[in-house]
C-alpha cells in the first residue's frame, strides 16, 4: 500500500486520492449483505475502517475489500486483534526462509507506466540491503515459473470523495510465502492528475509492504485520511516494531493516506528489524 492524499475538482467535487482508503463505486459483485456480523467483527478487531467493505473477487477468489486490502473468506478467519496504540506494526506472519529472493510480474495492460514503475519500486526496495531481495520475471507464467507476487490491473470508479489507487491481497501466510500480489487501479491513470513514475511506485512499494507483513501505521485515528476514529481495543495481531516511533509519523509510506513516494527514515528501521 502506498497511500497518498491528494485534492482535486472533479465532476464539482473534490476527491482525495489514497491508495488505501476502499471505494465501493463500480463493484458489480458489491454485495453488503454478505458482511455477516462475524466477518465484520473480525475486520474491526483487526483494525480496519469497515464502512466501505464490500464482497467482491479479486485475483480469481471469492471475499472482502477492505480499505486497500482484499481478504478472502478464509483469510479473514485467520485475522488477529490489533495494537490501536502502536505506529509502526507488522503482521503475525512474515515471510520466511531468509535471505529469500522474490519473483515479482506487472500486467500488461498497466502500459510502459506500470512496467517503469515496477522497475523503480523494485530499486527503491534492492537499495535497503534486507534479507529480501525482489527479482522482476514475466506476467502470467504459470506453476513454478509464476511470479509470487504480481501487480494486476482493475477498474473502480472514485465514491464518496476517495478512490482506490491499489489493493493487496492479504498478508503473508502462516507458511511464509509472501501475499500473491496486488492490483493497481487504471482508472487513476484516466483522471487529470494521473501518476508519474514516481508516484505510481511508491503506492507499489506501499502494497508490497502489505504483502511482505507491514501494516497501515494510523490504524487508531486515521488522521492521514483526515479522520479521528478509534477502532478497537488492543490485541497481539498487529505487532509493534521496535525503534519505529509512537508518535505520528505523517510521512512513512505505510500511512492510511498520504503523499509519500519514498521511505522515511522510520520506514527503513521498519524493514530492518524484520527483514
Amino acid at each position: 500500500m502506498k497511500t497518498k492524499k491528494l485534492l482535486l475538482m472533479i465532476a464539482v467535487f473534490a476527491v482525495v486520492f489514497t491508495a488505501c482508503q476502499s471505494d465501493q463505486a463500480a463493484e458489480p459483485l458489491q454485495e453488503e449483505s454478505k458482511l455477516s456480523p462475524e466477518i465484520l467483527a473480525k475486520l474491526d478487531a483487526a483494525l480496519f475502517d469497515t464502512s466501505t467493505a464490500f464482497v467482491t473477487n479479486f485475483m480469481g477468489e471469492d471475499g472482502v475489500a477492505v480499505e486497500d486490502m482484499f481478504f478472502s473468506f478464509e483469510q479473514i478467519n485467520e485475522l488477529e486483534p490489533a495494537d490501536p496504540l502502536a505506529k509502526h506494526y507488522r503482521t503475525s506472519n512474515l515471510v520466511s526462509k531468509l535471505p529469500r529472493a522474490i519473483t515479482i510480474s506487472v500486467d500488461p495492460d498497466l502500459g510502459v507506466l506500470g512496467s517503469d514503475a515496477l522497475d523503480e519500486t523494485i530499486q527503491m526496495y534492492n537499495d535497503l540491503g534486507i534479507r529480501l531481495t525482489f527479482t522482476r520475471v514475466a506476467f502470467g507464467q504459470r506453476g513454478r515459473n509464476k511470479a509470487d507476487i504480481e501487480v494486476t490491473e482493475f477498474y473502480e470508479l472514485e465514491s464518496g470523495g476517495f478512490i482506490t489507487l491499489g489493493r493487496a491481497a492479504g498478508f503473508p501466510s502462516r507458511k511464509g510465502d509472501p501475499a500473491r500480489g496486488f492490483g493497481i487501479n487504471s482508472r487513476w491513470f484516466e483522471l487529470s492528475i494521473a501518476p508519474n513514475v514516481s508516484e505510481l511506485a511508491g503506492t507499489m512499494a506501499h502494497e508490497i509492504g502489505h504483502c511482505i507483513g507491514l501494516r497501515h501505521t494510523d490504524y487508531q485515528t486515521r488522521e492521514s485520511c483526515g479522520q479521528n476514529v478509534n477502532e478497537g481495543s488492543a490485541g497481539v495481531g498487529a505487532i509493534y516494531i521496535s525503534g519505529t516511533p509512537t508518535g505520528s509519523d505523517a510521512s512513512s509510506i505505510m500511512q492510511s493516506c498520504g503523499p509519500a513516494i519514498d521511505f522515511n527514515g522510520n520506514d527503513i528501521t521498519a524493514l530492518e528489524v524484520i527483514y
